[in-house]
């Protein structure tokens, strides 16, 4: 039986102010203790509190998203999942209707969840823990020496609440890719790792294949990073003159079964227009997205630093990012974009953390964190609040 570990009861509309504004402060705190240090070694300097604080603080984080209230008002499509979770353990769902919708590893897991006799709140409270450890373990295998930071970047991050509470199939796969990628620079036994780990991801939830895909490239086919920032730009291009019949493309490849829903073609292949959702060119997004492809470019071109691990991560990122951009008209085109924007966090975190960019790094790295958490802050009771 898993622990039950729970919170005071919370209303769920209160959910993302408490989350968002718990997290923008502590993004505060720290922020201002690297900024008032002209060196960079704070930022640098390894010590057990670091590691230890950032368990515990994401044991909370991940209890306060996994017990929270089962509502459609607050966490839209949470509902469907209980719903679906709970046809599991009625034995309405089978293992040949989950394979069908070519999420069998998603039924399996909720299965097992059945086997161990878990209630609805806890298997939430299960992919949770699978969401938010995954992103733990990555910090600690890539930039153990700062974990409490390298963790605030994760949760400070715009997707990171969204798709813990709401996109969770996707969020969880997701995740899981994530550990894939940092594991694909290490050595033989790390790469089966790594595969294995997409495999599971792209039977969670099939558009991380994309991001798999894209990894590979940068592990095998892409040498730098000048050659993904260049694909990018291409993108724009790309999107510009044929987006629509991009978009018709990818609907027609099938490698994700939303794809056709979100597109909003009609039937000359035209996007239609929307009353519900925004659609269309979003250049905030494409502003947004561009700042882990200068920070790229930065490290990789401007400076000169070479790291596999790095190359990795950043070209993922820029590849599965210009995918994006070529179907950026799509409805609930942010959908799309996460296949990349999961990697954001760590585009940004890991050369500031595992890297000597500047002499004041500490300072920059307080500032960057700053910027960071607050636009995200920014996003959730400004942007959207309007």
């Amino acid at each position: 039986m898993l622990l039950a570990l729970s919170l005071p009861e919370i209303p769920a509309l209160l959910y993302s102010k408490i989350y968002n504004i718990a997290i923008f402060m502590i993004c505060v705190l720290v922020a201002f203790y690297y900024s008032y240090s002209a060196t960079n070694e704070r930022i640098h300097k390894e010590t057990p509190f670091t590691q230890i604080g950032a368990i515990l603080f994401m044991l909370l984080v991940i209890v306060f998203i996994g017990t929270r209230p089962i509502s459609g008002s607050a966490f839209t499509d949470m509902p469907m999942y209980a719903h679906n979770y709970n046809n599991i353990l009625d034995g309405r769902i089978s293992m040949e209707t989950a394979d069908s919708r070519g999420e069998w590893m998603f039924y399996a897991f909720g299965n097992a969840c059945k086997q161990l006799g878990f209630s609805d709140t806890q298997y939430f409270l299960s992919i949770s823990v699978v969401y938010f450890s995954l992103m733990l373990v990555v910090c600690w295998r890539l930039m153990r020496s700062n974990l409490f930071v390298a963790v605030l970047f994760c949760v400070a991050s715009f997707s990171c609440y969204s798709y813990g509470v709401n996109g969770i199939r996707n969020g969880m796969a997701c995740s899981i890719a994530m550990m894939a990628i940092a594991l694909l620079s290490g050595e033989k036994w790390d790469r089966i790792g790594a595969f294995v780990l997409m495999f599971c991801a792209a039977n969670i939830h099939r558009s991380t294949v994309l991001p798999s895909i894209c990894a590979i490239a940068a592990l095998l086919a892409v040498k730098n990073t000048k050659q993904a920032i260049y694909f990018w730009g291409a993108s724009i291009i790309i999107s510009a003159i044929a987006g629509n019949y991009v978009t018709e493309f990818f609907v027609n490849l099938g490698f994700d079964d939303r794809m056709e829903q979100y597109a909003n073609l009609d039937e000359e292949g035209n996007v239609m227009e929307s009353v519900n959702v925004k659609a269309g060119f979003r250049i905030d997004f494409i502003i947004y997205s561009i700042v882990p492809i200068v920070m790229a470019w930065y490290v990789t071109m401007k400076r000169n630093f070479h790291d596999k691990t790095y190359h990795i991560i950043a070209t993922t990122y820029i590849l599965a990012n210009a995918f994006w951009v070529m179907v950026i008209r799509s409805e609930q085109s942010n959908r799309f974009a996460y296949l990349s924007w999961f990697l954001y966090p760590l585009v940004i975190a890991y050369p500031l953390l595992r890297m000597n960019i500047w002499e004041d790094q500490d300072r920059k790295t307080g500032l960057i964190l700053l910027a960071y958490a607050g636009f995200t802050f920014f996003m959730n009771f400004v942007y959207y609040a309007s």
